[in-house]
């Protein structure tokens, strides 16, 4: 008894109901805010189909990302990982679809049939050609960002610290449990692996916005962010306090997550589709139409 109670914390069960429900939090509280907060969208003289559309892609994302990304163990390796897009990662993905996905994709279809009898119902103005399709181009080219970071940091940046010697000095760049986990901040214990990674990351969409207006994610997607004052590309300084809100300040621990769940909702519910950190930055982005899409 002695023994078992010393390795055993009397407040593991309570950790791990409480686990439970934030689990049930996660998957129902937040569709619900987020469907919620369309609908006072829609009665504050916004599109409807416009937010239906936004609402129902973050629908389908939450029920689709879910199953996909957790770290999936392999029972042949003890606790391995099991590799992306192998024949096993597709099979235990497809198993852990289950009534939560359903229920998240039969909330999708009715919001945008609801928002559309609503569309029809109301005389909307119609949304600028130049503003339409950024919704999802955004996400998809932060997503090629993102790899690209992913990319740079293991063939470039890591080979060179190692044919430099200066890996001896530095922790070495570990990006198997992902780029947060790696770079998060810590007051406790500086790392100056950690800030040579935060470094790069800026460096990255800081220079690219600064010089072009575009990553190669915006480039792909053909998009661009401007300032809102001037419809081009922002100063050196605005670029540099907006890549210190987004997506530098992803890597604050605790408030960052929370952070990039906000900034994403309100560029779901904003009027003109901007994003939390585009507000403050006095920035935007926007989409290149033709001059005859524009006109139609």
């Amino acid at each position: 008894m002695g023994s078992r109670w010393s390795e055993t914390s009397p407040l593991g069960p309570l950790r791990g109901d409480l686990d439970g429900i934030m689990q049930n939090v996660e998957a129902w509280a937040v569709p619900a805010l987020l469907v919620l907060g369309g609908f006072l969208a829609c009665l504050g003289r916004r599109n409807p189909r416009s937010v239906g559309r936004r609402t129902a892609g973050v629908l389908v994302l939450i029920a689709v990302i879910k199953p996909a990304t957790p770290l999936y163990s392999s029972a042949e390796e003890c606790g391995g990982p099991i590799p992306i897009l192998s024949t096993e990662w597709f099979a235990t993905v497809m198993s852990s679809w289950g009534s939560t996905q359903l229920c998240l994709l039969g909330a999708a279809a009715l919001v945008l049939l609801v928002t559309r009898m609503m569309s029809d119902a109301t005389s909307s103005r119609p949304e600028a050609a130049s503003s339409t399709g950024v919704t999802w181009r955004r996400p998809v080219a932060l997503l090629i960002d993102y790899a690209v970071v992913i990319v740079v940091l293991d063939f470039v940046v890591s080979p060179i610290l190692r044919l430099t010697g200066v890996d001896e000095f530095l922790s070495s760049i570990y990006l198997d449990f992902g780029l947060l986990n790696e770079a998060t901040l810590s007051l406790d214990n500086v790392d100056l692996g950690r800030l040579l990674v935060l470094f790069v990351v800026f460096l990255y969409f800081w220079a690219q916005h600064s010089l072009w207006g575009q990553t190669p994610g915006k480039r792909l997607l053909r998009i661009h962010l401007i300032s809102t004052r001037t419809a081009v590309r922002p100063t050196v300084g605005r670029t540099a306090l907006r890549t210190m809100v987004f997506p530098f300040l992803a890597f604050v621990p605790v408030a960052g997550p929370v952070f990039l769940i906000v900034d994403g909702v309100w560029a779901l519910l904003d009027p003109e589709g901007r994003a939390l950190h585009d507000r403050w930055a006095n920035t935007d982005v926007t989409r290149k139409v033709s001059h005859v899409q524009a006109q139609t």
